[in-house]
């Protein structure tokens, strides 16, 4: 009988054990981002990336500082998700998974347009307010018109970049040159284009244009500056295109207008205090958020504007 008693009480034990792990944990997320809490709101902020951990370290301060200041709203933490490509940003924006995001021009248009994502603030991220790009040239090359550069290859940044690619290749379409992929920098051009190649980053294009490897290259207006003297010296800019913001932050249309309203006010705010101004050095050394010059509706018509061409 007292065997019988033992052995009941372990298959109990037992069986409560594996119920409590089936039931009571939560699998972690799988982007590595905070798991939300069994009960109240989670304030989720997201970024594209291939490095997710260096992006939740720059993002989770400031989701947990909104997450606290929308305490009254019901949120009780913040989270941070890290997507693959913009497409699934669009996707968790749209079913309201994902409430904020940051980015640059381009992506922001994508989702404003694809899934009704809202502008609500400029981030001047690494303390840029807006940039331009610059198409350059060696300054011994001969080149000095955009005709110049027709048969010739220009190399472009990264695919996905506003600066190193969209941007400018919208300013030569626009202004009537036909722009075409080729396969490589000592690939053929056809009759009457612009040919281009990816680089891949801006020190890539600086490069390739320093040595001859492609006749024209682009850089970002800040990167241009950041350049020493040098190699500046070296360059010569044939056009400039349209200044941009720098980053945008965009929410969820499934957001409603009054806590939009509210973390605009708080991203506004940020920059006014010690402990907002560390959370902005931690989240990629941005300086401050601010009002969209001409409003939300105004800067979204300008984007729309310069981006139609590669659109």
């Amino acid at each position: 009988m007292h065997r019988h008693l033992v052995l009941l009480a372990v298959v109990l034990v037992v069986t409560v054990g594996l119920s409590a792990c089936a039931g009571g944990a939560e699998a972690p997320p799988e982007d590595g981002g905070v798991a939300p809490p069994s009960s109240g709101r989670t304030l989720t902020l997201a970024d594209v990336s291939d490095s997710p951990g260096k992006k939740i370290a720059a993002y989770q301060p400031l989701a947990d500082y909104l997450a606290a200041e929308l305490a009254e709203a019901g949120f009780v933490q913040g989270r941070v998700r890290i997507a693959p490509d913009l497409e699934t940003i669009g996707r968790l924006l749209e079913s309201g998974d994902v409430d904020l995001y940051f980015d640059s021009p381009y992506p922001v248009l994508t989702v404003f347009e694809d899934a009704g994502a809202f502008p609500l603030a400029r981030r001047w991220k690494k303390g840029v307010a807006e940039y331009h790009t610059k198409i350059v040239v060696r300054r011994d090359s001969g080149i000095t018109h955009l005709d110049g550069l027709v048969g010739q290859i220009v190399a472009f940044g990264d695919v996905v970049s506003t600066s190193g690619y969209l941007l400018p290749k919208a300013h030569l379409m626009s202004n009537g040159y036909g722009v075409t992929e080729v396969g490589s920098a000592a690939g053929s051009v056809a009759a009457g284009q612009i040919g281009y190649v990816f680089a891949g980053d801006e020190e890539n294009v600086l490069a390739w244009v320093l040595d001859g490897k492609t006749a024209g290259g682009t850089l970002a207006s800040d990167d241009y500056e950041n350049l020493d003297d040098a190699s500046r010296s070296q360059l010569l800019v044939l056009a400039e295109t349209a200044a941009v913001p720098r980053h945008i932050a965009m929410a969820s249309p499934a957001m409603d207008e009054e806590l939009r309203e509210r973390i605009t006010e708080l991203l506004l705010g940020l920059h006014t205090s010690p402990e907002g101004q560390a959370i902005l050095e931690t989240f990629e050394r941005t300086v401050q958020f601010d009002a969209l010059p001409h409003g939300a509706d105004g800067a979204m018509a300008a984007l729309q504007q310069i981006f139609a061409p590669v659109r």
